[in-house]
């Protein structure tokens, strides 16, 4: 029986390649990001595009046009091109936008970074791409001086005041001829990188992506100027990337704040300002709409809710479901190789991430490259339609992530008859005990079920005999009575065979090792497990 799904997806037998929608391009394929951006800022010179709810401060799209063309104008006095880069790495704050936006005009690529990242990740990133200017807070400056100090780029303050270094508002001032600024035309085609995002890092330190034009500009409309926006995520990542995007797109005012994520303080947000989209990473939706204050009149304006990010049990997308009935929620599986792969908004569909979007091709492969058919178990493969410039000066990752033209991300997963796609786990989490396979992800959704566990990852300890034991690292509700023993129970009613069991135990945690976008570190969870074991 076909379920409800957010797009069609068509699979043909021939081939065994199951694809989205046929999409039409919606701009010229040579045509920069910075051009469309400039064309729709300056379609609706009065609308409030940005609010910042820290202290109130409203920006037009004239005036978010105007910081833009400013602070390109003096990028290209400071004789950046198109082939340099510009570095951001900054707090959430008001100018953050435009600097994306003057990127984006000047056809310069930028690379941001997440500011709380450690010292000696961020100078390896920034190693690796050497911007040639580099917009940081105030706070942060000595620190960012020192860690490029072996190229040594010009310095702009975001925040903060440092006497003789340039902050960006000496920058905003009115210039000569600024009524007449057209953005610059690509060097070459809508191949152009961009931007330089950072992958999520899971398993390992975050590589530099290649974030073309072309990639950019497939960005589809999911919103309109009447909306509002509201995501926690910060621009280095690709959910925060995505919304600067759809609302520099669509003229859709987006809501931005610092700080840790806080479900209270989200919730108040969303009713004060009646956000109408809200884009999610698994955790925080689970935070979100289990909290006591999340009703369904305090959910009421929210008619988009994007998660996307990781998993998330059915029970949460369910308790969001009955809370915003008229809600689409979209559960959704991309990377920032990919952008947005599929989307899922029926609940019904025990962990699948739904069907294809547009324009997208997916395959099913055994380890002999073969293709898969129907409720067969393999690695996911994708085509995105458009040329994926790979990682940043690592050749080595990008020929083992892009396979015959096919994005492997290295997730397995499965196609129902309805050709809707299931993510069993990532091919180098599988674990083997007694000689039998098992994904830790299985395991884990069955020890979610119990209502006290917050959270949960399950790691494979070494055992001398039998291989990859499973333990469970736990946070359970505050005030539990949940035992150690009461999980190993539940798993082994649930989980009959004796290689899926809890062989090496549970621990309860206060906290599980995760990364800036709220990504459980899976290598650094086992390492945690097996300290405790000692």
């Amino acid at each position: 029986m076909a379920t409800k799904a957010f797009c069609p997806t068509f699979y043909d037998p021939e081939t065994k390649i199951w694809r989205g929608a046929k999409r039409r391009p919606y701009y010229d394929p040579r045509c920069s990001v910075g051009d469309v951006i400039h064309t729709t800022l300056g379609n609706f010179p009065n609308q409030v595009i940005q609010i910042n709810i820290e202290d109130g401060t409203k920006v037009t799209c004239l005036e978010i046009r105007k910081w833009g063309v400013r602070l390109a104008m003096y990028l290209k006095k400071e004789q950046i091109t198109q082939t340099d880069i510009v570095g951001l790495i900054s707090e959430t704050n008001n100018y953050v936008v435009a600097v994306v936006v003057a990127s984006f005009f000047n056809a310069t690529p930028f690379h941001a970074v997440n500011v709380t990242r450690d010292a000696k990740t961020v100078q390896r990133l920034y190693e690796v791409t050497k911007p040639k200017i580099m917009f940081c807070d105030g706070f942060d400056y000595e620190r960012i001086k020192e860690i490029t100090k072996e190229w040594a780029p010009k310095i702009v303050l975001l925040s903060g005041r440092i006497e003789g270094v340039t902050h960006i508002e000496d920058l905003l001032v009115p210039q000569p001829e600024e009524n007449k600024y057209q953005p610059a035309a690509l060097d070459k085609d809508g191949n152009q990188t961009a931007a330089i995002l950072c992958s999520s890092g899971t398993s390992g330190l975050p590589k530099a992506v290649h974030i073309s034009h072309t990639y950019i500009a497939r960005t589809p409309p999911l919103c309109k100027s009447t909306d509002i926006i509201l995501t926690h995520a910060t621009v280095d990542w690709a959910t925060g990337f995505s919304c600067i995007v759809l609302s520099l797109f669509y003229c859709a005012p987006r809501l931005i704040f610092k700080g840790d994520y806080n479900a209270e303080k989200t919730l108040k947000i969303i009713q004060d300002y009646e956000a109408t989209i809200v884009a999610l990473a698994p955790w925080q939706a689970y935070e979100l709409f289990t909290h006591p204050l999340a009703t369904e009149k305090s959910l009421n304006s929210v008619s988009l809710a994007f998660i996307t990010g990781g998993w998330i049990s059915l029970k949460v997308l369910q308790r969001a479901q009955e809370l915003m009935k008229q809600c689409n929620i979209l559960f959704s599986y991309g990377s920032t190789e990919t952008g947005g792969i599929t989307g899922n908004v029926d609940q019904t569909l025990n962990n699948s991430v739904g069907r294809i979007f547009p324009g997208l091709r997916v395959r099913i492969v055994n380890d002999e490259g073969t293709n898969l058919q129907h409720n067969e178990v393999g690695e996911v493969l994708i085509d995105t339609g458009f040329k994926w410039q790979g990682y940043v000066n690592n050749v080595a990752d990008t020929e083992s992530t892009m396979q015959d033209g096919w994005i492997n991300l290295g997730d397995l997963g499965y196609f129902d008859d309805d050709n809707n796609l299931y993510l069993v786990d990532r091919k180098k989490d599988l674990l083997k005990y007694k000689s039998k396979h098992y994904w830790p992800n299985e395991i884990e959704q069955v020890i979610i079920e119990l209502p006290d566990v917050l959270n949960v990852c399950v790691v494979g300890v070494k055992d001398e005999r039998h291989g990859d034991a499973a333990g469970a690292l736990i946070i359970k509700k505050p005030g539990s009575a949940l035992t150690k023993q009461q999980v190993i129970d539940h798993v082994a009613k649930r989980v009959v065979v004796d290689y899926k069991q809890l062989n090496s135990g549970v621990q309860f945690v206060d906290i599980l090792p995760q990364n800036q976008n709220g990504k459980v570190m899976r290598s650094e969870a086992r390492q945690l497990f097996e300290k405790n074991m000692n």
